[in-house]
């Protein structure tokens, strides 16, 4: 083999050697997903509304929500993501917010519009949030602009029964199950993470999974987490 061939060998070689090195990388680093189920594991009451106009119009009651449109499934150490904000709607419907749970990347807005032919109030005290919308009537709507990651409760002044929870993420990992709880958080980064369930009224239940690169991996929730013996 002449010095020429020696050198183009070696050369050739080394690129060899760095194109798979880089491919095991890549490998290394490619996403997968952490899919589910939520179950709620006992009876969670309704919340009774008390007002003359509630008692009026028993016969248009709403038929319950499924609960499990009430939880929130999120990675709860996720790094900071830039999202696409989005426009998100919480109406007031027969003294309700329907839904009573939403989640929204930092900078969504929610709109709260009013379909009862009564007056209505939207308001939070809470840190991630303050705001009042005062008093508005049927026909008319409202938005609140969430620019802060966090949790914020949602009342109506004049109902003391009404109220509803607008969660806001800085990442992209977050999700409400479907109608039979299902949940499926795509393109996580491979690795440990802690994977929290929340219910507005259970509280949140939080687990270790371990992603592989481009391998989903499953995890299932009962809320609550059952009493040990």
């Amino acid at each position: 083999m002449t010095r020429r061939s020696r050198h183009l060998a070696a050369v050739t070689s080394i690129a060899l050697g760095l194109a798979t090195a880089g491919g095991i990388h890549t490998r290394a680093q490619e996403p997968a997903a952490i899919r589910g189920r939520v179950q709620i594991g006992i009876p969670v009451p309704a919340k009774r509304a008390t007002s003359t106009y509630s008692r009026s119009i028993q016969a248009m009651q709403l038929a319950p929500e499924s609960e499990l449109r009430h939880v929130v499934v999120y990675l709860k150490d996720a790094p900071a993501t830039a999202v696409q904000p989005k426009r998100a709607e919480i109406r007031q419907t027969s003294e309700n917010f329907v839904p009573r749970v939403v989640a929204v990347p930092v900078g969504s807005t929610v709109d709260f519009p009013n379909d009862d032919p009564i007056y209505h109030n939207v308001f939070s005290l809470s840190r991630t949030k303050t705001f009042d919308l005062g008093r508005y009537p049927k026909g008319k709507s409202r938005g609140v602009l969430f620019d802060k990651p966090g949790v914020v409760k949602v009342f109506c002044q004049i109902h003391s029964h009404m109220s509803a929870t607008v969660m806001i993420f800085n990442h992209p990992w977050f999700q409400i199950p479907d109608e039979k709880g299902n949940f499926d958080l795509s393109g996580v980064p491979p690795g440990d993470h802690q994977i929290t369930a929340w219910h507005e009224r259970l509280g949140d239940t939080t687990l270790q999974v371990h992603v592989d690169p481009g391998k989903p991996a499953t995890i299932d929730f009962v809320l609550p987490v059952p009493a040990q013996p």
